[in-house]
C-alpha cells in the first residue's frame, strides 16, 4: 500500500523544503509572548478559558494549528507551518515542554482518554466522547497532525505510538471501529501507523495495527496494549 504524499514528506524530515528565517511565531506563541489568532489569546489565556470546554473543542477550527504546529500548512492561514530552529528552541526549554504535554492532555480528554504516568486509559465520559469522534470525521485530520507534532519533540515522541495502539486497542475492544477501508480504518492504515520515522518501529506499529482483527474481537486489545506499554518501558 502506497504511502499517502504528506506522510512521505513527514517520514523524509521534508527533504527539500526551505526555511523561513523570519518565521517564529510558534515558538513565541508557546512562550506565551504573542496571541494565537483569530482568537487573539495568549497561551494560558486560552487554556484558562477554553481547556475544559469540549464545545469550543469541536466547533473552533483555528486553534489546533496554534497548539499543535508541524511543518505543513493548515487551513489556518493566520498559522505558520514549525521551523526546524523552532523546534531546537522549543524543546529544551521546561516550560514549554509542560505546555506542549498539557496541550496534549488537553486533546486526550476531548476524546475520551486520559494520561497518566505515560499510560492511556478512557476516560469517565469516555462513551461521550468516542461517540464525538465518531459523529465527526474532521477529528481524524486533526489526530494525523497531533501524532506529527509529537513526534517533531523528543521528549514527545514515544507518546506517538501510545496513541496509535491505544485506537487499535479501542477497536479490538468494540469501542470505536476502526475497520479497514473505512473512514477511520483508513486513517489508522494508511496515516497515523505511518508517522514513524524510525523504520523498526514504523514496522512494529504497522504490524500489529495491520493484524488487529475486526472490530470487538478483543485480539489486541486493552490486556495486549497493556502488555506492550511494561515492555517497552522496562527496555528504556
Amino acid at each position: 500500500m502506497s504511502k499517502p504524499r504528506d506522510i512521505e514528506l513527514f517520514l523524509s524530515a521534508y527533504a527539500g523544503q526551505r526555511s523561513n528565517p523570519s518565521s517564529k511565531n510558534n515558538y513565541l506563541f508557546y512562550k506565551n509572548e504573542i496571541p494565537c489568532q483569530p482568537d487573539g489569546l495568549r497561551y494560558e489565556e486560552w487554556m484558562k478559558a477554553y481547556e475544559k470546554d469540549f464545545i469550543e473543542l469541536e466547533m473552533n477550527h483555528g486553534y489546533i494549528q496554534w497548539f499543535f504546529p508541524i511543518r505543513e500548512r493548515g487551513v489556518n492561514p493566520l498559522s505558520q507551518p514549525l521551523e526546524p530552529y523552532e523546534i531546537e528552541q522549543m524543546k529544551d526549554d521546561p516550560i514549554i515542554s509542560e505546555r506542549l504535554l498539557r496541550s496534549y492532555k488537553m486533546m486526550l480528554l476531548f476524546y475520551g482518554i486520559e494520561l497518566k504516568d505515560d499510560r492511556l486509559s478512557l476516560s469517565s465520559n469516555y462513551k461521550e466522547r468516542l461517540r464525538n469522534l465518531q459523529d465527526h470525521s474532521h477529528n481524524l485530520l486533526r489526530i494525523t497532525r497531533i501524532i506529527k507534532h509529537l513526534s517533531e519533540f523528543p521528549k514527545l515522541q514515544s507518546h506517538a505510538a501510545n496513541l496509535v495502539l491505544f485506537f487499535v486497542a479501542i477497536h479490538s475492544e468494540g469501542l470505536l471501529n476502526f475497520q479497514q477501508g473505512s473512514m477511520r480504518g483508513n486513517s489508522l492504515d494508511q496515516w497515523w501507523s505511518n508517522c514513524f520515522r524510525n523504520q523498526e518501529e514504523r514496522q512494529n506499529i504497522r504490524n500489529i495495527v495491520m493484524n488487529r482483527g475486526e472490530f470487538g474481537e478483543k485480539i489486541w486489545g486493552f490486556k495486549e496494549y497493556g502488555k506492550w506499554f511494561d515492555d517497552r518501558n522496562a527496555k528504556t
